[in-house]
């Protein structure tokens, strides 16, 4: 399938007005960006980018998800970031001209807009407004990245996962209320194992222990955290064990 039809099933346009790297960006300026760029369709589960590429577009998503990975020697899967519609990944290699840092996976059936890294270069030394917008975006990364490190130093895995699942709770792909939150669908047991840094059969286990102690509720395709001071317990007494 291409992006045009994929775009046109779903009753979206080529359009990256909605992109958050080009808010106040002149209506003018975001046209001839839109122009410049490479539509793509990319199926769920496809590899969009691989970690030590040399290639250095920056992608804009137009729909669907995507997932920042990187594997181990061993082929384990760590997954740093989500980018939900709206978002852009891969600025560094534009910038630095290095090597790819990490891969890129679609998680849902996904389109991008592809601008080349020179004429990405170009737009920001010719557009204040995303440049400010860039640098305004990789500071809430490293401030990520900086919380990202310390949970991975002061929990243990099941820490790292309970933290996973009240993260997810807070992106608002949620119904409940305060005191109880279903994630509907449920984030996969190798999602969240790749973002809390550990195994499949970890969380596993995790899950069913969580479900003893009636913190949480597994159904056929959602998860309800039923406690949610009892799971931001769990992490305090976890990161205090630790």
């Amino acid at each position: 399938m291409d992006a045009e039809t994929f775009l046109k099933s779903g009753g979206f346009d080529k359009s990256l007005t909605a992109i958050e790297l080009l808010k106040g960006v002149s209506p003018e300026a975001v046209r001839r960006i839109e122009q410049r760029c490479a539509w793509k369709y990319h199926a769920k589960g496809a590899i969009i980018l691989n970690q030590d590429d040399d290639s250095h577009e920056v992608l804009f998503v137009r729909c669907g998800r995507l997932r920042v990975v990187q594997f181990t020697a061993t082929g384990r899967e760590i997954g740093f970031a989500e980018i939900a519609p709206g978002g852009h990944v891969g600025e560094m290699a534009a910038i630095d001209g290095g090597p790819r840092s990490a891969s890129v996976i679609a998680v849902t059936d996904s389109v991008t807009a592809s601008l080349p890294g020179a004429e990405f270069i170009q737009v920001l030394r010719d557009t204040p407004t995303l440049a400010l917008n860039l640098l305004k975006a990789m500071a809430r990364a490293i401030r990520g990245t900086n919380v990202r490190v310390h949970d991975l130093r002061s929990l243990t895995a099941a820490g790292r996962i309970v933290h996973e699942l009240l993260r997810a709770a807070g992106r608002g792909r949620t119904s409940g209320n305060v005191s109880r939150i279903k994630l509907q669908p449920a984030p996969t047991q190798s999602e969240i194992a790749a973002s809390a840094g550990t195994t499949r059969e970890t969380v596993a286990r995790t899950l069913g222990e969580l479900e003893k102690r009636r913190l949480v509720a597994r159904g056929s395709r959602s998860l309800e955290l039923i406690d949610i001071e009892g799971l931001e317990n769990f992490i305090e007494d976890d990161a205090q064990a630790g």
